[in-house]
């Protein structure tokens, strides 16, 4: 076969041929000169380093250099060439060839006749530190590993890379010499059925696998099997036992022992990780089954207190990074265009509620249950101090104030019904679950034809009975109206304005300040409408803060990061103050997404320094998702 003539490949051929990775530059030049001419008459391709070797040799060794495939030392006089590869390329090709090398013992410095230096090599004792390693493998600038086997049974080299695949590939390759060059299946097979009582089946088919597949018993390892792991942890010491009885130690005797000592760490650490990975799958479905209990609507910090039936931390059981991983994939996967199971309320001040979307009906049946007496007492003290005033509202006369009013005061008692009755996802959610027949009961139902039904409908909560309940609460005179009439006359008779004004101050402190309600109310309506738009322009899996962060790295494409940073800055800058102005100037300013997308374009039209930034679509959906952001954080 021929061999090849680039340069780094008679490098790494003449070093191998002498062993080492350090190469004189004269003696190889030398080398070189001669070998291609002898060479040139079988392969053709050896003619250019016939002529001029030396020159050819300094300006390819300048490019190998800088790709880092050798190194120029100056510590000779004639310098020298060293080969930081040598090493790992004499391990590759060994376990390249694990077949062939199954009767003998793993590589090490003796057997390959080397010394490697301490700066590239990481020692591990194969009983101590192996199944530490295995947690937390690492290659970085010490890719060869050093394994150590107790009891004077040698060491054996490996690239970090090659941990553990290799390592346990090229064990049960041993393994299986070992059972069958020496015979010992059948002798394995009478010492380990007492050892395995009860499955004598799943013994003699494991071994016979040894012997044919031996690289599904190294999955088998990898995964955890109970049976697996019984099975390797008496045959190690049955190896271990047989091998140490002999005094003459053939080389295959040696290979068998360090495989087993190598199969012993691994399959103690792929039974912990595998433990660990039920103990973590039962503590999810803890998890899960907690989100199903009342009051079914829990915040994060509610989630991470969780507790198992014998009172057991589950987060004691998963990560923190787990947890998060398992809460992001149940509420953004979805299955046949179904939404998640698990979704995302944002109740008061941001606060985010996890609850199970097939428990969300029986939650708006609770929520609405609960509030329903609260409601209604808080409506009847009002309108008791508004006849006692001899006055009425609108509310008192007609159904549609009378649903506002009792709007105002669910949002005022329970803030998370309000936010769940807010958000646009819920009809969704109605309409998927109730294309299951019987999914939703009767009296969890909330909408009519597609449409939410009216509060009042919710609370089953009549205008005329609250008004006829307050004023039977009242002297007979201010439900008789000619009475009411002439007394609300002689009284209004002598009160001043202010006085009316003062009273009304009263009713309104009394009710816990409705202005600010009514403000609250109009703050609500601009946080729902922003939040329709955010669930329209955010694609499915990203937040409002990630999708804002891929949109600024499509318009904001200067080098310098602190130059990046103060553009976008001056252009968030630049969005608040046009939205302050025109919900200053607007005051009854309607939130919608082609309301929105034209104030951003105008934004960007009218501000000189935008125009020479590349991205525009990108920045004008930036700027309109950014108002969308602050539509929903800031305070009205």
């Amino acid at each position: 076969m021929a061999q090849r003539t680039d340069l780094y490949s008679i490098l790494i051929s003449y070093a191998n041929k002498n062993n080492s990775p350090y190469i004189a530059i004269e003696p190889f030049l030398s080398f070189l000169d001669k070998y291609a001419k002898r060479m040139v008459e079988e392969q053709p391709e050896w003619l250019k380093w016939t002529q001029d070797a030396a020159v050819k040799f300094y300006s390819e060794l300048a490019a190998l250099a800088e790709e880092g495939k050798c190194e120029l030392l100056n510590d000779t006089n004639e310098g020298r060439i060293y080969m930081p590869h040598f090493y790992m390329e004499l391990l590759q090709q060994y376990y390249g060839n694990m077949d062939s090398n199954a009767d003998m013992p793993f590589p090490s410095e003796e057997s390959l006749n080397i010394e490697i230096p301490g700066s590239q090599i990481r020692p591990l004792g194969a009983e101590s530190d192996l199944p530490f390693y295995l947690e937390e493998p690492q290659e970085g600038d010490l890719p060869m590993i050093r394994i150590g086997f107790p009891d004077n049974y040698g060491s054996a080299l490996i690239l970090a890379s090659m941990i553990p695949k290799r390592l346990i590939e090229s064990s049960m390759l041993k393994i299986r010499n070992y059972l069958r060059n020496h015979g010992n299946k059948e002798f394995a097979l009478r010492k380990l059925t007492p050892q395995l009582m009860g499955k004598e089946g799943y013994l003699r088919d494991y071994l016979n696998q040894i012997l044919t597949r031996p690289m599904d018993c190294a999955g088998s390892i990898e995964e955890g099997g109970e049976f697996s792991y019984l099975f390797w942890a008496h045959f190690s010491l049955l190896v271990k036992g047989d091998i140490k009885k002999k005094k003459d130690l053939l080389s295959d005797d040696i290979a068998a022992i360090q495989a087993v000592h190598i199969i012993e760490a691994l399959n103690i650490y792929y039974k912990s990780l595998a433990v660990k990975k039920r103990e973590r799958e039962l503590a999810l479905k803890d998890l899960e089954q907690h989100l199903l209990k009342p009051p079914y609507f829990y915040t994060l910090d509610q989630i991470i207190k969780f507790t198992s039936s014998k009172g057991v931390l589950l987060l004691s059981q998963y990560s923190k990074d787990e947890l998060e991983k398992w809460l992001k994939k149940e509420t953004t996967e979805t299955q046949d265009d179904k939404l998640p199971k698990l979704l995302i309320i944002n109740g008061e001040d941001q606060e985010r509620f996890f609850i199970a979307k097939n428990k969300i009906p029986l939650l708006c049946a609770k929520l609405l249950s609960e509030a329903r007496e609260k409601v209604k007492s808080a409506v009847s003290k009002r309108w008791v101090r508004i006849i006692m005033e001899y006055r009425k509202e609108p509310a008192m006369e007609n159904d549609k104030d009378f649903d506002k009013l009792l709007v105002k005061y669910t949002a005022k008692i329970n803030p998370t019904l309000t936010a769940l009755l807010d958000d646009p996802k819920l009809q969704l959610i109605y309409d998927e679950l109730e294309q299951a027949e019987g999914e939703i009961p009767i009296a969890a139902r909330i909408f009519n034809r597609g449409e939410m039904l009216p509060y009042s409908s919710l609370f089953i909560l009549k205008r005329k009975d609250i008004l006829e309940d307050a004023k039977l609460l009242l002297p007979f005179w201010y439900s008789t109206p000619i009475l009411a009439a002439i007394i609300a006359f002689f009284k209004n008779l002598f009160k001043k304005r202010q006085q009316k004004q003062e009273a009304q101050q009263n009713i309104d402190a009394d009710d816990e300040e409705d202005e600010g309600v009514h403000s609250r109310e109009g703050s609500r309506e601009i946080l729902n409408a922003a939040r329709e738009i955010e669930f329209t322009m955010v694609p499915s899996g990203q937040s409002i803060d990630s999708y804002l962060d891929e949109l600024k790295t499509r318009w904001s494409r200067l080098i310098s990061k602190q130059a990046r940073d103060n553009l976008v800055e001056d252009v968030n800058s630049l969005v608040r103050d046009n939205l302050r102005r025109t919900l200053r100037v607007h005051r009854h300013y309607k939130i919608t997404r082609e309301n929105l997308a034209t104030l951003a374009s105008n934004i960007v039209s009218r501000t000189p320094s935008l125009q020479t930034l590349s991205g525009k679509d990108s920045l004008r959906t930036y700027i309109e998702l950014y108002l969308v952001k602050l539509l929903e954080t800031v305070k009205f």
